[in-house]
């Protein structure tokens, strides 16, 4: 006689960089099991499982490559607090004397911290403009992992949909094309494209800790799931 099966609740959350309501579930064992093997990977295995698991929780319904790093991340903190528990236990230190402190983290208090000067339409001349897409999860990792000029540069580039003027839009051009177009920016324009990923939406939490040694008020920020990662 076969067992009965079981039920799996399901949950919505709204994806930061549509607006749109996302049904999920949480992990099954089997998958917080290849989890657990994810805290002492790479980042290329981290993105791997991150992502899979992702995509398996919202039933194959996203295009999961396609999605900005920062959906990836609230909806992974969201199916973990289902999963696992809303309090992550980390070790933290003092940002005074270095004691380390046991905090408990209610990973339901993340939010998508957005800058009101951020915009995806850069003018980097009186008759050009870029418009930019938002990293992809795999990206970021990357970065992360091997974090270098060529990579950075890489990054921007990857990330520039398309140029367009006022009559003209250009969407079509190779990664070596894109790579020599942005080396020939002044410091003025290259700051610009800096300034859209310093400003785009991300994953933030504010942890305030005094000190059990020194009395020291912490103040200390979690951003990207790196930091979350527990």
């Amino acid at each position: 006689m076969a067992l009965p099966k079981l039920e799996t609740p399901t949950y919505e959350v709204v994806l930061p960089s549509t607006g749109k309501s996302i049904t999920y579930r949480p992990f099954l064992v089997k998958e917080y099991k290849i989890l657990l093997t994810a805290l002492d990977a790479d980042s290329r295995e981290i993105n791997r499982i991150v992502t899979e698991l992702v995509d398996a929780c919202t039933f194959n319904k996203l295009d999961i490559n396609e999605l900005s790093n920062f959906d990836i991340e609230l909806l992974f903190l969201n199916m973990r607090a289902k999963s696992v528990g809303e309090i992550a236990n980390l070790n933290i230190k003092c940002q005074n004397c270095d004691n380390t402190m046991d905090y408990e983290l209610d990973v339901t208090k993340a939010t998508i911290r957005r800058d009101d000067k951020h915009t995806s339409k850069i003018k980097i001349s009186d008759t050009i403009w870029l418009d930019m897409r938002y990293p992809k999860f795999q990206e970021m990792m990357d970065i992360y992992q091997n974090f270098n000029n060529e990579k950075i540069v890489g990054l921007l580039c990857g990330c520039i949909k398309g140029v367009y003027t006022q009559d003209e839009y250009f969407d079509t051009f190779t990664q070596e094309e894109l790579v020599e177009f942005v080396n020939g920016f002044s410091k003025e324009q290259f700051d610009k494209i800096e300034e859209f990923f310093l400003t785009m939406p991300r994953v933030y939490q504010e942890i305030n800790k005094v000190c059990d040694k020194c009395n020291h008020h912490n103040k200390i920020t979690l951003e990207g799931l790196q930091n979350f990662f527990v």
